[in-house]
């Protein structure tokens, strides 16, 4: 230590040299560092998702069932849930923390590949999460009258999204609306009858005609040649004429029972501000930088619209703009933070070159941090910007200890040589060197906490542990050399301090500590009653919650799940009242309440269209309030929808803070687990702060059931599995692919007119082609009815569940999930039938454990890292006497600005536990040093603490100072730093006033007590009084 003081004192142009290139390897790493919203987190989550044409029944039964089977045995999976709808089987696999998901996703994709399907569903389709999975870039595009919305298609995959495609980063694009041309073959079911046709014959049929493919190779004069085969099959028209023959070997034309439509057709309806457009969601790579992204992105839409005047782009969501938003805030916060601890170092040191050696160390070491950032592959995000801000005002802390013992000393010295500053710095080394090692100690338990928790905050703690090094560096290098250059070369002579000449507040304090070291145990007793009345006080009256509510946005979203009976056509119908009624809203001046509304029908984040879904996105206006607005305009789109509509309204800013509650069933018997699920829903109603409410059991749907005769089936020459296979071939969509006709490329189907299946009588009527009576109808053979059924069917671990899921509206979230679950734990529920809660109660549980454990290790590394650095024990432990003095202040801080508890301020009280140390650390270094020059115990106390005294006060307040912006939000970011910013100030306050006093109270008794025991074990030999008088020479 003692070398690279003297390095920084002796090698000034080699310094220099150092000092410019770090500052230049900042700049770069500034220039160069990937910037996102939050640290890039994966969920150990994989979910498998797979398309099949059938009930949820036959989903489960044939699709669900066997991958659950064939992946259940993979390694590392905590959970195995599952959700069987119409058409759809989705699985989610939920792996242990730590679980490389990349990996788990390539194992999976393996073993799916040998996995029995029907030959009719899709390949399963294995999607990992994670917020770089999240569009980077949302934006819609519409035209104005001058053009078509089939132009405005036909741009848009031609040109636009080419464009958008080649810029840097690009992963994929979502293009929601876009229409496509579409051929519809639609039967006449009365003309087939009249013909005795069957759907089966007419699709194999057409499939005949359209044959075009290579049969082989040919060799002609010793060439060979491939050989193809094509029908002349090229156009509508010829598609209309095409001839087929009946059973009675009568010739029809295609036409005659069926209609041939071309049209422009879309999976999905997107529309902004009731007009037509296109929904557009652009990914990127998770290596590409948010903020070049954007750039790029807007260039290309730029020039598009310079291009096109008759083409808007309105952008919905922009990641950079979150990136901008966060770091603006926190760089105002920053910057507001720094002046304020350089008045605060001002106002005690009264000189201004010395104040201007203590800045330049926070520029230089957030230089440093960036550089150190650069190396370790850490983003710049709100999590480390907030990290690096929270710890300005530490990172003055070992400056302002190393330039106000400098300072004391070219007070009271008669020269002003380099030996001074040298002498000075040394002093104060080994304390700042160990209290900084404690701080960033402090936060190596953060490696170890797992989930979202420690993804988030451990970019955070390495940010702030580089911070803290970086300023230790420059605190034993750059102040000494600095101080060199602008003071003693100056010429100008500082004033001398004459001894024994204190402040008032420093006399006071002398009184205080005398009297508290005289008074030992009415000391301790007065500190530990304010602990438990503050603990007594606080605790009940403190809400307790997983995550901070983030700062408001003004972007909200309306989730509409319409009865799973709807259609496409009705939900676009019922939908377009709604975004007029949106449109039409005003706040309480009159103006439009909206700005603007953007939906999406049929969208439900999946490439196939889910015709009773919509996602409408509007952003309220400046003046009104986001909550109010959501609430309101959540219960009137419910009450203008059908009944069984389900409506979730949610903000741009509920984010990770957003906080549920789900009560799961598990049972065998369907029936029991409808009646739990009926008297747990009753049950959560009673609970007023429980909102939107919702079960996997409400969302029946009506089914038709064909229920086969066998013995009519086997008297008409059928089967039963004949009979469902001609019945899924005439109500089911038979695709035969992309067709080309008329040179444009048509995506045909092959389909009965709804008109013919659109009753039960109708369906009755199909006619079956029976090898022994010919024509006979469906209602010959099967009764045909309508069921109620789920609409989809929930497993987990391979058994079968029910959900009960609801929305905390509450300030304490905890407090009401706690409630809910004893009421509900009470319930009487049918037999066979178990629980389990989930939601935030887990959360908070899970997380909170985590943290506790990893501030008891982290109080053991402090006491260690102290051992090591003081060489005995009892000094430490004196020193850890400081950490439950700061809960007092910090649990005060917390009630007074009406803050949760939370993960981000439980981080806040685990950064307590390595600042506080620092202050008892600095004072008892010095009373150390005074001791081995032959002070006693309790004068070395009072003398240490009349010189320390001030660096301490300067440094808690530089620090208090520094945090002031982001308790307050000053520059609007809220998310992460302000409840661990008031945590952190109020804990400084009540830890730096009572650990001057209650410290060395401790110390002396554990000398007291080290000694007797001494004197005990050497008998008489050492056994003189202990001199606690004043020597006559004393430094300072």
């Amino acid at each position: 230590m003692n070398g690279l003081i003297r390095f920084s004192m002796n090698k000034v142009a080699a310094m220099v040299i150092l000092i410019v290139l770090l500052t230049g390897g900042g700049l770069y790493a500034t220039a160069t560092l990937k910037m996102e919203t939050l640290p890039d987190i994966s969920y150990p989550v994989v979910m498998i998702q797979t398309s099949y044409p059938a009930p949820p029944k036959d989903v489960m039964e044939k699709v669900t069932k066997p991958i659950e089977d064939k992946i259940a045995n993979v390694q590392g999976i905590d959970t195995l849930s599952s959700v069987s709808s119409d058409n759809v089987s989705s699985i989610t696999v939920q792996f242990k923390q730590g679980t490389n998901t990349k990996e788990k996703k390539q194992e999976l994709e393996g073993l799916l590949q040998d996995v029995a399907l029907p030959a009719d569903s899709t390949t399963p389709k294995v999607l990992t999460f994670g917020f770089s999975s999240q569009p980077a870039y949302y934006l819609t595009l519409y035209a104005s009258d001058e053009m078509s919305q089939t132009e405005l298609n036909k741009l848009y995959e031609d040109s636009i999204k080419p464009s958008l495609e080649s810029v840097n980063g690009i992963d994929h694009i979502d293009s929601i609306g876009v229409s496509h041309a579409s051929l519809d073959i639609l039967l006449n079911a009365d003309a087939m009858s009249v013909f005795g046709l069957s759907s089966m014959e007419v699709t194999g049929a057409i499939q005949a005609a359209l044959t075009d493919g290579a049969v082989g190779s040919v060799e002609f004069d010793g060439k060979t040649q491939m050989a193809r085969v094509s029908g002349d099959l090229n156009s509508i028209y010829g598609l209309q004429n095409l001839e087929l023959v009946t059973s009675s070997g009568q010739t029809v034309l295609l036409k005659d029972f069926a209609e041939v439509e071309a049209v422009n057709e879309a999976k999905f309806i997107a529309r902004f501000n009731s007009q037509p457009a296109l929904g557009i969601r652009l990914y990127k790579t998770s290596s590409a930088n948010a903020v070049d992204f954007s750039n790029e992105i807007n260039t290309v839409l730029g020039d598009w619209e310079a291009r096109q005047p008759a083409i808007t782009f309105q952008k919905i969501f922009d990641m950079a703009d979150e990136v901008k938003k966060s770091i603006s805030g926190i760089l105002k916060e920053g910057f507001i933070g720094i002046v304020l601890a350089a008045l605060m170092i001002l106002l005690f040191l009264r000189n201004v070159r010395m104040t201007a050696i203590v800045l330049i160390s926070i520029p230089l070491s957030i230089l440093i941090t960036l550089v150190m950032m650069s190396t370790l592959d850490i983003t710049l995000n709100v999590m480390t910007l907030g990290g690096m801000f929270i710890a300005i005002g530490r990172i003055v802390d070992d400056s302002i200890v190393v330039i106000e013992n400098i300072f004391s000393r070219l007070e009271k010295a008669q020269e002003r040589g380099e030996s001074v500053i040298l002498l000075a710095t040394r002093q104060v080394a080994m304390a700042i060197t160990s209290s900084t090692l404690v701080t960033a100690g402090v936060f190596l338990p953060m490696v170890f906490v797992g989930g979202i928790v420690g993804e988030l905050f451990r970019p955070f703690a390495l940010t702030v542990s580089c911070a803290l090094l970086a300023s230790l560096l420059v605190a034993l290098t750059v102040i000494p050399m600095t101080t060199k250059l602008l003071v003693l070369r100056s010429g100008k002579q500082m004033k001398h301090q004459e001894e024994g000449k204190d402040g008032k507040i420093t006399q006071f304090y002398e009184r205080v500590l005398l009297w508290s070291l005289s008074h030992k145990i009415k000391t301790l007793l007065l500190s530990l009653v304010i602990l438990i009345v503050t603990i007594a006080v606080t605790l009940p009256n403190l809400a307790i919650n997983f995550m901070p509510a983030s700062d408001e946005d003004k972007q909200v979203y309306f989730d509409v799940k319409y009865p799973y009976e709807t259609s496409l056509d009705s939900n676009n119908r019922q939908t377009a009242e709604i975004e007029q009624m949106l449109l039409d809203a005003t706040d309480s001046d009159g103006g439009r309440l909206f700005t603007y509304v953007e939906s999406l029908i049929g969208y439900a984040s999946s490439e196939d269209p889910v015709p009773y879904r919509t996602a409408i996105t509007a952003e309220v206006n400046k003046t009104s309030d986001t909550k109010d607005v959501l609430n309101t305009y959540t219960e009137m789109i419910k009450n203008q929808l059908p009944q069984g509509t389900e409506v979730t309204g949610q903000s741009a800013s509920s984010g990770i803070s957003n906080a549920s509650f789900s009560y799961m069933l598990k049972g065998d018997d369907q029936q029991l687990l409808e009646q739990g699920a009926k008297l747990v829903k009753e049950k959560m109603k009673e609970f007023p702060e429980l909102t939107h409410i919702t079960d996997t059991l409400s969302d029946a749907k009506m089914e038709v059931s064909i229920a086969v005769s066998q013995t009519k089936a086997r008297e008409l020459g059928l089967t039963p599995a004949g009979v469902r296979d001609a019945v899924h071939m005439w109500i089911a969509e038979q695709r035969l692919g992309d067709l080309r006709l008329d040179n444009v490329r048509y995506s045909t189907v092959v389909k009965l007119r709804d008109e013919d299946k659109g009753s039960l009588e109708k369906l009755g009527r199909m006619p079956l082609q029976s090898p022994t009576a010919g024509i006979v109808y469906l209602q010959e053979v099967a009764k045909v009815k309508e069921i109620q059924s789920p609409a989809a069917l929930s497993r987990q671990s391979r058994s079968q569940v029910v959900s009960i899921t609801a929305t905390i509206d509450a300030a304490n979230q905890t407090a009401v999930s706690t409630k809910a679950a004893a009421a509900l734990d009470a319930l009487e529920l049918p037999p066979g039938v178990t629980t389990e809660i989930k939601g935030v109660s887990e959360d908070i549980a899970e997380s909170f454990g985590q943290l506790f454990a990893a501030m008891a290790i982290s109080i053991a590394i402090v006491y260690f890292i102290l051992v090591l650095c003081f060489g005995n024990a009892g000094t430490p432990f004196a020193i850890l006497f400081s950490l439950p003095l700061a809960i007092i202040g910090g649990l005060l801080g917390l009630l007074i600005m009406r803050e949760s508890i939370n993960v981000t301020t439980l981080i806040g009280f685990m950064m307590l536990i390595g600042i506080v140390v620092t202050n008892a650390i600095v004072l008892l270094d010095r009373a150390q040093q005074l001791r081995e020059e032959g002070f006693s115990v309790r004068h070395a106390l009072v003398e240490a603490g009349r010189v320390r005294l001030r660096p301490i006060i300067m440094t808690a307040g530089a620090t208090i100072m520094a945090m002031v912006p982001l308790a307050l939000g000053a520059g609007g970011s809220t998310l992460i730093s302000k409840g661990l910013a008031i945590v952190v100030i109020g804990g400084l306050i009540t830890s730096t006033l009572l650990t001057l006093v209650v410290v060395p109270v401790v110390y002396e008794m554990l000398e007291a007590i080290s000694n007797k025991l001494f004197r005990r074990g050497k008998g008489k030999k050492n056994s003189t009084p202990v001199n606690i008088g004043k020597p006559a020479q004393i430094e300072g």
